[in-house]
C-alpha cells in the first residue's frame, strides 16, 4: 500500500514538472528586443523600446 502511494506521488510530481514551458531566451546587450518580452528577455533585464519603434535594444 505504501509503495503504491509513493509511486502515485512520483507520477504526479513528474507530470507537474513536465508541464512547465521552457524559459525565454536571454538576449545579450546591444541586440534587438521587444519590451513585452515576446522576443526573449535581455540579460540585464532592460529593453529600451520607444513607442513608435517595432523593436528596441537591450541595454
Amino acid at each position: 500500500m505504501r509503495f503504491i502511494f509513493v509511486a502515485f506521488m512520483a507520477i504526479i510530481g513528474a507530470a507537474l514538472a513536465a508541464d512547465k514551458p521552457p524559459p525565454a531566451p536571454v538576449i545579450p546587450a546591444g541586440h534587438p528586443c521587444k519590451a513585452d518580452g515576446s522576443a526573449g528577455n535581455c540579460a540585464s533585464g532592460f529593453c529600451l523600446q520607444l513607442v513608435q519603434d517595432k523593436e528596441g535594444v537591450c541595454k
